[in-house]
């Protein structure tokens, strides 16, 4: 995961077992994965997460559609593994 995204996508053991969240939140990156491919806007997920700064969930569905799930799940369980 690109340092910069640290900010926003937030990895530890006692926040749902580590699975990656949104940071600052126990949203998992998974579920903003499945809304965006079932067609919610940034903006209905806006509206969705109002707890949620919009420039973090912008932020996280940009690299999450430039790396894609795959990619960023494969990445994920590298890291854990080292």
């Amino acid at each position: 995961m690109p340092k910069i995204l640290k900010k926003y996508i937030s990895i530890d053991p006692g926040v749902l077992g580590g699975t990656p969240v949104i940071y600052g939140t126990r949203i998992p990156v998974e579920r903003v994965w499945q809304l965006v491919k079932q067609g919610y806007s940034t903006q209905t997920l806006e509206v969705t997460y109002p707890q949620v700064k919009p420039q973090k969930i912008q932020n996280v569905i940009a690299y999450l559609m430039q790396a894609g799930l795959d990619g960023f799940t494969s990445t994920y369980k590298t890291q854990i593994a080292s």
